[in-house]
């Protein structure tokens, strides 16, 4: 089971299956055949593998339950159940797993902390098994809880899972409402955090989720039209947080967003087409003026972000401009120097399947089909011989093959002098 690549629960933190819990260092080596003490049976069972076997998470379930009977701290047997419960979460056994983390959280003496935990698990198996109105109930139990610690009176404050927890909460929230196109109750679940956050000093803890936020609330605007206040949250993001992996792109995406008010241009997926949406206004317009306007903006921003991963997606979509508007032999130039391997690589991941690479292979074969259209038939095939190995029927496979197939026809039916005087 590949719990994170859930398509219901793409962008929640699945966090907490395990708690921390102190233990003498002569327990933390005990082994899972030589575990004999409760504590001993439940360090032994954090050593399972994160996926395990149904027979597996029997077989460990029914130590873990064998040694509650010999417990004599209450703490440490909330432990051992909330252990029972991720352990047949991890075996993908969602039913006997939610039943676990129900029953531990509706025990009057169970600890605080584990309770929040135990919350937090039934909404995650409730987004999985694609039950979102039970998995909203569990997120705001969490939500409401930990906001009244974090910040009320604070006694986890300190606390940085509990923090990360809370936030979780809020941000499962919002992306089940979002899942439901209820788009104004995404967007109180992001305000939510973002004023606490903002109310408590930016909390570090919770900083490297904040741009998330931002961005995601904007796109959340411009789905319903209110492109003021989507584009207040984008500059503050790119202001604020220059860092974050999508800054260079909210900033050309802002850009092509300004560019398009006014036009009959709309925003049902946010702005992340709105590149694609300006080169194709540009393509049905004959405004020169307009045009010159957005190309200016975007070399303005090709050449601050240049040496970035998203500066090559950048000049990507200057060089689409540039064909756009007729500039084909510079769209050509940016195309090749997109594709060269020695000025653009991939910063800490050398497979193609990176969106660097992904790009660098987009942009080969745009280069081959404005070489083939000057009847430059060996360059353009050249260039498509580079391209690397794609799953047989994947787009990039499959254009390839077309773009290749078409050059092709064209040098054996329309001779390259033929070409050239047309």
């Amino acid at each position: 089971m590949d719990i994170l690549k859930n398509a219901n629960c793409s962008n929640s933190f699945v966090i907490f299956l395990s708690l921390v819990i102190t233990i003498p260092a002569t327990i933390q080596g005990a082994s899972y055949e030589k575990a004999r003490t409760p504590e001993e049976v439940l360090v032994a069972a954090y050593k399972l593998s994160h996926i395990v076997t149904p027979e597996e998470a029997k077989s460990a379930v029914s130590r873990l339950e064998r040694a509650l009977e010999d417990c004599r701290g209450s703490y440490l047997a909330f432990r051992i159940r909330y252990r029972i419960g991720v352990i047949y979460f991890q075996a993908g056994m969602m039913k006997p797993s939610r039943a676990e983390f129900l029953q531990t959280s509706d025990d009057p003496k169970c600890p605080e902390p584990i309770r929040t935990c135990c919350f937090n698990m039934i909404g995650q198996i409730s987004r999985l098994v694609a039950e979102n109105e039970e998995a909203l109930k569990a997120f705001d139990k969490v939500a409401n809880f930990l906001q009244r610690a974090l910040f009320i009176d604070r006694r986890y404050a300190t606390d940085s899972a509990m923090a990360k927890l809370w936030c979780s909460s809020l941000l499962s929230r919002a992306e089940i409402y979002e899942l439901q196109h209820n788009n104004p109750a995404s967007i109180n679940e992001y305000t939510r955090f973002l004023d606490a956050f903002d109310r408590n000093g930016n909390l570090d803890t919770l900083s490297q989720y904040a741009p998330l936020a931002y961005d995601r609330m904007s796109q959340l605007y411009l789905r319903i039209g209110n492109i003021e206040k989507y584009t207040e949250l984008a500059r503050a993001l790119i202001e604020r947080y220059p860092e974050y992996s999508r800054t260079p792109i909210v900033h050309l995406e802002v850009e092509c967003v300004k560019f398009l008010k006014g036009t009959s241009a709309s925003f049902p997926n946010g702005s992340f087409c709105a590149p694609a949406a300006a080169i194709a206004y540009l393509k049905s317009s004959n405004n020169t003026a307009s045009a010159q306007s957005i190309l200016d903006s975007l070399d303005t921003l090709r050449k601050a972000y240049q040496n970035t991963r998203a500066g090559i997606l950048l000049q990507y979509h200057y060089a689409w401009l540039l064909d756009m508007v007729g500039k084909e032999q510079k769209a050509r130039e940016i195309l090749s120097r997109i594709s060269s391997t020695d000025t653009f690589k991939a910063e800490d991941n050398s497979s193609q399947e990176t969106i660097v690479g992904i790009i660098q292979e987009y942009a080969k074969i745009q280069y081959a089909i404005m070489a083939g259209e000057e009847a430059e038939y060996k360059e353009a095939l050249s260039v498509l011989g580079s391209l690397h190995a794609h799953a047989d029927e994947s787009h990039l496979s499959e254009l390839a093959k077309a773009v290749k197939k078409g050059i092709q026809t064209l040098e054996r039916e329309v001779p390259k002098n033929d070409k050239k005087g047309k």
